[in-house]
């Protein structure tokens, strides 16, 4: 094999992704497992199988495995990060690990128990920690996070420290974090900030049920679909909040 051949196991996780785009979870599952036998310490395929798991024991047991491996290769580094000399993600090898990390931490997430819930945010913490550009976005996971495991401090250090993101639901954060604070001046400014990139944001907030979860993959700034997303996630927080609705009220809804 020439130098620019590709090995056949990294052409098999790239088929393997390819079936995940495609919704062909058995046979982006057949790929990684073929991948595996040729390279057992391939970590990309230990994060196909856990995202194509539907079984959610065997999510976390492959997305552990994918982060035991990429813990192994890149022990150096992930003592020493941040570091100009290594940044993680923008250095290529790195991202399988990295997408085991995510995968690991929604996995945790998803399995609904407080013990799993804060090995999440551990992990969720220690992305952004070797990671600070976040490239895979966990600061837009852990608002809810904190709120839901009550580390509201955690919360208020995270929002700070991104002030200056402009994304509609970081802004309708801060106006959660600030309300729960009883600082109504803030949560009114930042409300009034989310509105301006989003005008559904408080009207989908404000339905009588529970917006349905979004299968979409991403969703436009602005858009329904992104309002959508954040009141999906802040919905009963916000319900949770004395007076929480009844202040929501007093901004249009669209």
């Amino acid at each position: 094999m020439s130098d620019w051949d590709i090995p056949e196991y990294q052409e098999l996780e790239d088929f393997a992704w390819d079936r995940m785009e495609v919704g062909d979870l058995r046979g982006a599952t057949d790929a990684a497992l073929r991948a595996i036998k040729l390279e057992p310490d391939t970590i990309d395929s230990y994060v196909i199988l856990a995202q194509a798991a539907a079984v959610l024991g065997q999510k976390q047991a492959y997305a552990r495995e994918a982060v035991r491996l990429g813990e192994i290769e890149f022990k150096d580094e992930i003592a020493s990060a941040p570091s100009e000399d290594f940044p993680f993600w923008s250095v290529t090898r790195t991202r399988p690990y990295m997408r085991g990390l995510h995968t690991l931490a929604l996995a945790l997430w998803e399995n609904g128990r407080s013990r799993a819930r804060d090995e999440a945010i551990e992990i969720a913490q220690k992305m952004l920690r070797i990671c600070p550009n976040d490239n895979i976005g966990v600061r837009f996971l852990l608002p809810e996070w904190y709120a839901r495991q009550s580390k509201w401090s955690l919360g208020r250090r995270l929002l700070s420290e991104f002030r200056d993101e402009y994304r509609t639901e970081m802004n309708m954060w801060a106006a959660l974090y600030a309300f729960q604070d009883d600082d109504l001046d803030v949560a009114q400014d930042m409300v009034t900030k989310a509105r301006q990139t989003n005008t559904h944001i408080v009207g989908q907030l404000l339905l009588k049920r529970h917006p349905k979860r979004s299968e979409a993959a991403w969703v436009a700034q602005g858009s329904i679909e992104e309002a959508k997303a954040y009141s999906n996630q802040a919905y009963d927080l916000w319900r949770s909040m004395n007076g929480g609705v009844e202040w929501l009220s007093q901004f249009p809804r669209r």
